[in-house]
């Protein structure tokens, strides 16, 4: 004869459930104008305090760290930082033994995100791990385990590691499909086209995309709606499809902005930038580059715009102007010397400034030195070499 649920246990569950909500209702305001009225170097005091912990705070923690990722990667770091501290202060008979590992997973999951987005990848993977070992003994909490797998899958592929990352990409659809979980479906499937683009498989990265814009258009998620627009204006490019690369790159940017994500809308402006340059229009590139670097750098993402950089200066060398490409490659060294990144990058910046004062630097060594510094995320310890 089958079992029947316990009653008690159902009831404790049910009770938990609207606990939940009535905090989540509750601290909202509080959480905002904490936030608000303390300043960002005080925050880590913030875990001390009781309207803080709770898990209606932290859900309100998290939904703040996404929505300042896009605009300010840093405040989202800060936040993030503040959540595991919260998650971690939790007193242990505050809710159940599982909702509390479900908390802290969560926090951790989101303080990978916002390294990640800093480029600041040897402690997001840190974070991960710590995320999958608040859950690892609950397998009711598969679900949680999933959405942690799809940012360690981001992280994977930023280390080169693609069969690693479908493999685990594919067990995660397997499990929101299970659960119906569509929304975060669709993001495997962007993630899985960003993994053939960077292996080079652009147009059958291209051709994923496409498929979930067609499915997705009439959803009413324009956040995923202008990941895939961005998405296939990148890959456009790549396949020298100008028209098409122009048209889903201007769609990302509308509606990014309309999103209040300026900085991803910066990326794919980016996209725009090596677009004219790709097209012959170099002057217009560089000028439409050049704006772009200069938010990076009011925003203290100084890799992002070493690297928008990188991409003026192989601009310029096209250009025959080798002085002016010279002098940028020496603000980029210093910038990522001020800024205390890491030294082989700025060993690679410096053969790269030499090179082109000695005239004898190359559009392909520019390419070099900045898939390099991309490979310093997860290979930190990576040496920079010239083959040939």
């Amino acid at each position: 004869m089958k079992r029947g649920p316990d009653p008690a246990r159902v009831s404790e569950f049910a009770e938990t459930g609207r606990k939940l909500q009535r905090e989540r209702e509750e601290v909202a305001n509080a959480v905002d104008r904490l936030l608000r009225d303390t300043p960002r170097e005080r925050w880590s005091e913030l875990a001390k305090r009781e309207e803080l912990r709770s898990s209606g705070a932290l859900d309100r923690l998290g939904l703040s760290v996404t929505q300042a990722l896009g605009r300010d990667p840093r405040h989202a770091l800060a936040i993030a930082e503040l959540a595991t501290s919260v998650a971690e202060s939790l007193p242990s008979g505050a809710y159940p033994v599982l909702v509390i590992a479900q908390l802290r997973a969560h926090a951790y999951k989101d303080l990978g995100k916002a390294f990640l987005y800093l480029g600041r990848l040897p402690e997001a993977l840190a974070a991960v791990d710590r995320a999958d070992a608040c859950i690892a003994e609950f397998g009711a909490l598969e679900h949680d385990r999933a959405i942690v797998d799809v940012v360690r899958a981001t992280m994977l592929h930023e280390a080169n590691r693609y069969d690693e990352a479908f493999a685990l990409l594919t067990r995660c659809k397997q499990i929101f499909r299970a659960y119906g979980d569509d929304k975060r479906l669709l993001m495997c499937g962007i993630s899985e086209g960003v993994l053939l683009h960077r292996m080079r498989k652009y147009r059958e990265a291209r051709e994923a995309y496409l498929l979930l814009l067609a499915t997705t258009s009439e959803s009413g998620d324009r956040e995923a709606v202008a990941c895939l627009h961005n998405a296939i204006g990148h890959c456009s490019v790549e396949l020298q499809d100008f028209a098409a690369a122009e048209a889903n790159l201007s769609r990302a940017i509308e509606l990014l902005h309309a999103l209040g994500q300026p900085l991803q809308a910066a990326k794919a402006e980016l996209g725009r930038g090596r677009m004219l340059v790709r097209k012959g229009e170099i002057q217009r590139g560089i000028s439409h580059l050049q704006p772009i670097r200069a938010d990076f750098l009011r925003h203290e993402m100084t890799e992002e715009a070493g690297l928008c950089g990188l991409e003026v200066v192989e601009a310029l060398l096209l250009d025959g102007a080798a002085e002016k490409a010279e002098a940028l490659a020496r603000d980029i060294t210093g910038e990522f010397t001020a800024a205390g990144l890491n030294t082989r990058a700025i060993t690679a910046l410096a053969y790269l400034r030499e090179a082109i004062a000695a005239r004898r630097a190359s559009v392909s060594l520019v390419t070099t030195v900045r898939e390099y510094i991309v490979s310093l995320r997860t290979s930190p310890e990576r040496e920079f070499a010239i083959v040939g």
